[in-house]
């Protein structure tokens, strides 16, 4: 295998783990997939091991646990390591639905990912066992609270002013968050290339699971909405909120059992908006606070504010 450069400061770290995928897999010659300062991945036949940092400490058990649950939902797991954040996973065939965006497919991925979220509710003891962060509305208010001035540093001073003012509406945002839904996973991540289509089955396979959370599932739908302009003719906001409004029904939908119409649509509503700043404070104290060059994503707390404001506009002038 190759020498590392990035991944691996250890070279005996980086021995253990060559052994230890190879006494799983043996007789493979492995390639060099992905090298980052947060994740090394390299792939077999059929195979791909991978380990990452303490950031995503929690993966490996998670996505063994959840393709146990999901088979077909989610790669099976060959491994997980008993120490190290070390797993081997089966690959994944078929095509990330950003490849080759087609509705039906975002669609489908939608409702699967939705009951796998409904069954999670009822697992968030065993989750927090994992270690898959907690960050329930509660503890998201107390993110806010410590973090908020320090990511909106980047922004321009009008921008940062409106984003500062909205503070005490974010807070109550959260309280309002804290009941009438049950807390879930939130994968973190979920965009079309995080998302494939499986060909022989005809349904989607949900992978990479590294940023998984416990908190409101709703706002998993933040990172989502964003990949929707693949399903559009032309990049155009317009267009982008009318799909939303589409796929937010079919979504919902999956939900109505569980909670009445008003109440899911209000919290859509919030977590569209108190999602963008979930997923700056993700950036800011769960990535970047922990890579060895800070400048790879400390632009992220700041762009994902400003797509706050950005999009509290986009809403008023669509309606």
């Amino acid at each position: 295998m190759e020498q590392l450069s990035v991944f691996w400061e250890n070279t005996d770290l980086k021995h253990e783990f060559d052994q230890w995928i190879d006494e799983y897999i043996s007789n493979e010659t492995w390639h060099l997939e992905k090298d980052t300062d947060l994740t090394y991945l390299v792939h077999g036949n059929g195979v791909y091991a991978k380990a990452v940092t303490s950031i995503s400490q929690s993966e490996g058990m998670l996505s063994q646990y959840l393709a146990h649950m999901f088979p077909g939902l989610v790669p099976d797991v060959v491994a997980v390591h008993p120490v190290h954040p070390w797993f081997i996973l089966r690959k994944v065939s078929g095509h990330p639905l950003r490849d080759v965006p087609d509705q039906e497919q975002y669609e489908v991925a939608l409702r699967e990912y939705a009951k796998l979220q409904q069954r999670m509710s009822g697992e968030t003891e065993q989750l927090l066992k994992m270690g898959v962060p907690d960050r329930r509305p509660s503890m998201l208010r107390e993110e806010i609270e410590s973090t908020f001035v320090e990511m909106s540093l980047n922004l321009e001073r009008m921008q940062r002013e409106e984003v500062l003012a909205l503070k005490p509406e974010l807070l109550s945002m959260c309280e309002e968050l804290e009941s009438g839904i049950p807390m879930s996973l939130d994968h973190g991540d979920l965009h079309g290339g995080n998302i494939f289509w499986e060909p022989e089955s005809n349904q989607p396979v949900i992978l990479d699971w590294g940023d998984a959370t416990i908190t409101h599932p709703f706002f998993s739908m933040r990172v989502f909405w964003n990949i929707l302009f693949d399903l559009l003719p032309e990049e155009d906001d317009t267009l982008w909120i009318e799909k939303i409004h589409e796929l937010r029904k079919v979504y919902l939908k999956e939900w109505r059992h569980v909670a009445p119409t008003e109440i899911l649509e209000r919290h859509m509503k919030i977590a569209e908006e108190l999602g963008c700043v979930y997923r700056a404070i993700t950036w800011h104290t769960y990535v970047t606070a922990h890579r060895r060059d800070k400048k790879d994503s400390s632009d992220k707390p700041a762009q994902w504010l400003k797509l706050l404001l950005e999009y509290r506009k986009l809403q008023r002038d669509t309606h």
